[in-house]
């Protein structure tokens, strides 16, 4: 079994790290690499936590995004301790602990397609499941300190994400009612979210285990088993009119159904497609209700900021289902695949 040191390595000597390349997880490797430096600009990252998304799962298997070079450091969450600063680099500082935004550079406003292409983990840019990585200093930001590495980890892509999906574009407010899908990364933190505004959380899940833990949790409304024929009549009924905002992790046929469950001006923010890439859908039930539909990629570094602020200031901790040493990545990825989590599932690389 390997030894990894709490100690950083030294500039050029070996580092650890595990690469896909991208056929399936047989092709998740541990890797030798040379430790990195930080350049103008950038920061060097002792990284302590990393947490996976369904996201690595499909670049793990060659079904997300074009074809690219292959292999590259997988993941794309992280949390850690800086090591180094390069020139020119302000307001971060070695011992400072930190988590990463998922994309090299989108500072603000809306994603543009050069942006795009620095989202690390997939598209054969490297990701940080990795001993050390090396990052834009602008796009790390401080660690809340109510959290622990692994509930940092978490917060790159499932919480900007149900920050997006519930704030930034569900602009949700007190006493709205919100449908959530899942008990993934992304579902938990947008229940928690929404809870603590106040507004009112149906959530889906075909286990009836995790339907009590929800209800206890997070204090969720109302639960369903989402393998029913047309769930969408238990959520008209339930709030009395329609869901006002929906987290649609599952695409296929339950974006339809989604849209069949809203109220008036309701917002559905779609980030997921975990039933499938094509949907059919009832235009005019998207037309009467006058429902906003909006792909969410991820948010800004701005928006993270924000979101990291709102975490310290409602002392929100993100909920960690199990924890795998850096030896056991791939059973962390294994699991993920299996869907028996609630919550996110981390790796402690140190």
């Amino acid at each position: 079994m390997a030894n990894f040191s709490e100690t950083p390595n030294e500039e050029g000597t070996p580092m650890k790290c595990y690469t896909t390349d991208c056929s399936t997880l047989d092709g998740l490797k541990l890797q030798e690499r040379p430790a990195p430096s930080p350049g103008p600009g950038e920061v060097l990252v002792d990284v302590h936590s990393v947490s996976l998304n369904y996201r690595d799962l499909l670049v793990s298997s060659g079904k997300y995004g074009y074809a690219t070079e292959a292999p590259f450091i997988a993941c794309s969450d992280m949390s850690g301790v800086v090591s180094a600063v390069g020139e020119s680099v302000d307001g971060i500082e070695p011992g400072q602990r930190v988590f990463n935004a998922p994309f090299m550079n989108w500072p603000a406003g809306r994603l543009k397609a050069d942006w795009a292409r620095t989202f690390v983990g997939g598209n054969g840019l490297d990701g940080v499941l990795s001993e050390q990585v090396v990052y834009p200093a602008d796009s790390l930001i401080p660690l809340p300190d109510n959290l622990t590495m692994e509930e940092g980890s978490t917060l790159t892509v499932a919480g900007l994400t149900a920050w997006a999906a519930i704030m930034t574009h569900g602009k949700t407010r007190p006493g709205d009612w919100v449908l959530l899908h899942g008990t993934g990364g992304v579902s938990v933190f947008a229940a928690q979210l929404a809870a603590a505004l106040g507004a009112h959380v149906i959530m889906s899940t075909s286990s009836d285990e995790k339907a009590e833990l929800v209800r206890q949790k997070f204090g969720v409304k109302h639960t369903f088993d989402y393998r029913q024929a047309d769930w969408s009549r238990d959520v008209k009924k339930w709030t009395g009119g329609g869901a006002n905002v929906v987290v649609e992790v599952a695409g296929g046929k339950s974006l339809g159904l989604s849209l069949k469950a809203c109220t008036y001006g309701a917002r559905i923010a779609v980030i997921g497609v975990l039933d499938g890439l094509e949907s059919q859908i009832n235009v005019f039930d998207l037309i009467r209700h006058q429902i906003t539909v909006r792909g969410i990629y991820m948010e800004s570094t701005e928006e993270l900021h924000a979101f990291a602020k709102a975490v310290d200031t409602m002392k929100l901790k993100p909920v960690v289902d199990r924890s795998f040493t850096f030896e056991q990545a791939r059973d962390a990825f294994e699991y993920l695949k299996s869907q028996q989590h609630m919550g996110k599932v981390v790796i402690k690389v140190r």
